[in-house]
């Protein structure tokens, strides 16, 4: 194997330099050549062929240097372009992630009124009768809640994928965003299906009430979770794309109440609308 590969990369060693060694043989061959034919059948003298091969060599040496200058400066300019068309890539994917993640992130405080406000509301009311009275008006937002749950998902994996090869070396965020993604549809999902379990009930226990607050909790929770990870995804997109341009790195937020509060906020215009 060890063998296979030194023989494969003398073989585009030689290729990619072709032209190189083509023109070194040209230029041996040449004074070869000229020295029999002029100097073998005393047409000049060999003094005289030595001086303008001497001559000859040096403009072939001088051309030769400006040659490889030119070639690399070529190489060199080629190289910058990639580098260029490549960022401008990079920073048009993260522009477009980042749009969309904003766009996910704000969804998620929608959905997050509703699941760790209005219903935890109506929850720590303790009134059963009151949240029964509700249960189909909440079976059916919940599904639309689910629906749009999943879209988001489904739009943060094709707006991904169609960016992959800028985004390669942060698979690993997108894979854990993913995980996370996947826990909150199954929660929203579970927490449906609960609902639907005790709809045909004429009254709630207390610890069935606790358990229907500790469940919206949790998928507060996950979303939280949710909408950090998506936060810091585009925070290492930024510092990426765009830190070695301003020479400053943007530093993981600290403060998790950001989208809480703005899912209160939310559930406040919610109540005015109503």
């Amino acid at each position: 194997m060890r063998l296979d590969l030194f023989m494969n990369n003398i073989k585009l060693f030689f290729k990619s330099n072709i032209a190189y060694f083509l023109t070194i043989f040209i230029i041996l061959l040449f004074p070869i050549g000229a020295y029999f034919l002029l100097v073998k059948k005393e047409l000049i003298t060999e003094e005289a062929f030595y001086g303008n091969l001497l001559v000859f060599a040096g403009w072939i040496i001088a051309l030769l240097i400006a040659w490889i200058n030119i070639r690399k400066n070529r190489e060199d300019n080629i190289i910058i372009q990639n580098n260029e068309i490549r960022k401008r890539l990079e920073i048009e994917a993260f522009k477009e992630v980042n749009k969309m993640i904003e766009e996910v992130n704000l969804a998620l405080s929608e959905i997050g009124a509703y699941y760790g406000y209005e219903l935890i509301k109506e929850l720590s009311s303790n009134e059963d009768s009151l949240f029964l009275s509700k249960l189909q008006s909440y079976t059916q937002f919940n599904k639309k809640m689910e629906d749009k749950l999943l879209m988001l998902w489904i739009k943060y994996k094709l707006k991904i994928r169609s960016h992959e090869i800028a985004l390669l070396q942060f698979n690993d965020l997108k894979n854990k965003i993913d995980l996370k993604f996947k826990d909150s549809v199954l929660f929203a999902s579970e927490f449906g299906k609960y609902i639907q379990t005790i709809k045909t009930k004429n009254s709630l226990t207390s610890n069935e009430l606790l358990e229907i607050k500790n469940k919206c909790i949790k998928i507060d929770k996950c979303f939280s979770i949710l909408g950090k990870g998506l936060t810091e995804y585009g925070l290492e997109l930024q510092n990426e794309m765009l830190g070695g341009i301003f020479k400053s790195k943007v530093p993981k937020p600290q403060d998790r109440e950001t989208r809480r509060t703005f899912s209160q906020i939310i559930s406040k215009v919610y109540k005015q609308d109503k």
